[in-house]
This record gives C-alpha cells, structure tokens and sequence, in this order.
C-alpha cells in the first residue's frame, strides 16, 4: 500500500541539524529537476518582488528571506519538518513508509532530511514556469521509483496497459495531484451533515487514516505476506474502508479502480 501525502503549509524550521545534501534525498532520478528549482527558488528569494512570485504575505517575508541561503540551512526529517494539521493528526513516526509530494522536492519519504522553506505547488518560477507542469513532467519520465532498498513505487500512469494492480491511498490536495496512481485508488473527503465539503477538517482525517492505515499495515504485514499471489493488493484496497469506518461514519463510491470514501460528521 502507497500513502501519498502533500506537504504542509506550515512548517517548523530546524535550529541546529545537518545541512541539506540532494544526492543523499530518497529517488535521486529527481536530483536534476531538484537542482533546477532549488536554484530558481533562491534566485527569486533574493529579488524585490519575491513575496509576490511566491504568493505570500508580509507576515513571512523573514522566512523568503532565509531561504537566500537555504543551502546551509539546518535540516530535520521530512516529517518534523511539515507541522500542518494533517501531519499533527498523522503523528509520522521513524520508518513510517508515506510519500510526500512537494514543489520543491518533487518526491520525498518522511525520513529524508530537508530545511523549512516557503513554496507552493502553486507557484510559477522564472525559468521554470508553472510548478505543477513542471513536476508532472519530471514524474512522468519515470515510470516506477525506487529508494533505496529495491521497492518500486509505482505512482505515476504512463501506460494504460499496466497490469501492475497497487494500492494507492491519496491524500493530497488537488495542487500536488501532479501523478495518477496505478491500479487501486482511495481518496478521502469529509463533508457535515447537509453534506458540505469541510477542507480544513478534512486534513485533520486524512491525518488520522493515514496513521491509522500505517498502524493497521504493521498489524497486518506478516499475514499479507503469506496471502496468494495476486490477492494481497485486493486484500489491502478492501482494508481501507475498513479502517476508515473507525473514524466514524462513511460512505464508499466506486468508479472502476477508484474508489472514494465521504467521511459524513454528525453522523453515528
């Protein structure tokens, strides 16, 4: 099962740790395109008109300013990094094994060690254009991506002829849907009781499946591994409605190999 997370907005910046090092980031196929944007950030940090390029406000200017020298800045697991709601309801733990997207990395695992910068998916840098485009180019090159321990993740659609039938839990905002995943899909939305789409409660329970899908894989992992070959990713995708039926009330939609599930609140 693949979890696939966006950054968040809000970050804590690391006071003492190691600088950034590129090549030791996990899917250095990413290094060029990384390398590229990074340099385009810190040039674009440094001009009059920074905060609006990067669509930010006053009250953050101090952190654009930083990032001039992002490269010697200290650095924190992914994970410690990003502090928004999703990551304080998803309490990431060492190892956990989730995927999250950014517009500075492209790619990045929870464990990978990175500065605090300002950055939108949103954004469009001199030179490099439209984030977004950018980096659903730069993914499509690849197919499949592996770290460093031989898993291949199979996150990007390059053929409709895949056969490789993964699960892939998406919990990224519309913004860092820059790769359709493979084979089985689940999204999550939460809406109120006149079903009205609540965004900012929906990062809290994406946060807690997330966790609660990570936990339930650990309980689970050394039963799928003597599951039949070609059952274990069906197993997995039933599993996910299931597990989120712990955060209350839900309900499923299918549409082929994706599959949806609306958190309902105020609801038993």
């Amino acid at each position: 099962m693949h979890i696939l997370l966006p950054p968040s907005e809000g970050k804590s910046f690391p006071e003492t740790g190691p600088v950034m090092e590129l090549q030791k980031l996990s899917f250095p196929e990413l290094a060029d395109a990384r390398h590229r944007v990074l340099e385009a950030l810190i040039e674009v940090s440094n001009r009059d008109d920074a905060a609006e390029i990067l669509k930010v406000g006053k009250r953050v200017i101090p952190e654009v300013v930083a990032q001039r020298d992002i490269l010697n800045m200290p650095c924190a697991p992914a994970r410690k990094v990003y502090n928004g709601v999703l990551y304080q309801a998803a309490q990431l733990r060492n190892s956990d094994d989730v995927l999250i997207f950014s517009a500075l990395f492209g790619i990045t695992s929870a464990d990978d060690l990175i500065p605090a910068y300002r950055l939108s998916m949103n954004t469009s840098l001199p030179g490099i254009g439209s984030l977004k485009s950018f980096w659903r180019r730069e993914l499509a090159k690849v197919a499949s991506i592996s770290t460093g321990s031989d898993r291949k993740r199979h996150v990007c659609a390059t053929s409709d002829t895949d056969e490789t039938l993964n699960t892939t839990v998406d919990m990224r905002s519309g913004a860092y849907q820059v790769t359709t995943p493979l084979g089985q899909s689940w999204d999550l939305s939460v809406v109120d009781s006149r079903d009205k789409v609540i965004t900012h409660a929906a990062k809290h329970y994406r946060g807690l499946l997330t966790r609660a899908l990570l936990d339930a894989q650990q309980t689970a992992q050394p039963e799928r591994r003597d599951t039949p070959a070609g059952t274990s990713d069906i197993t997995a995708s039933l599993d996910v409605a299931q597990v989120a039926r712990t955060l209350g009330h839900i309900e499923v939609t299918h549409d082929g190999l994706h599959h949806h599930i609306t958190l309902k609140l105020g609801e038993g």
